[in-house]
């Protein structure tokens, strides 16, 4: 979007999954299939209606097709070796907003 890439560690974060993993009001980390997930942005009062339209567009094989996109572009198929132990880093309130609003 900036075209820059994140600066997760300036952040406190090592990895894109674990800045997603700390904003569970803007993005959900689901298991898929076997070592696999998918990352669904949560929907607010101002997008809940597009979310529900491409709800009903979708079909079995575009969810399929999403996953297998998701799994091929992420670095580590297990999003559990990248919790983070101990206090999270607190994310500036611009940063999610930007990224909420990038992934709305």
């Amino acid at each position: 979007m900036i075209g820059k890439p994140l600066p997760l560690r300036d952040l406190g974060f090592r990895s894109t999954l674990e800045l997603v993993e700390d904003m569970p009001e803007v993005v959900r980390v689901c298991p898929y299939e076997k070592d696999t997930f998918i990352l669904k942005a949560i929907a607010d009062e101002t997008t809940k209606a597009i979310a529900k339209l491409v709800a009903r567009q979708r079909s079995a094989r575009a969810r399929k097709s999403a996953a297998v996109k998701a799994d091929a572009a992420s670095p580590s198929k297990n999003p559990q070796s990248f919790l983070r132990r101990g206090r999270a880093p607190v994310l500036p309130a611009t940063v999610k907003a930007e990224l909420q609003d990038l992934l709305s």
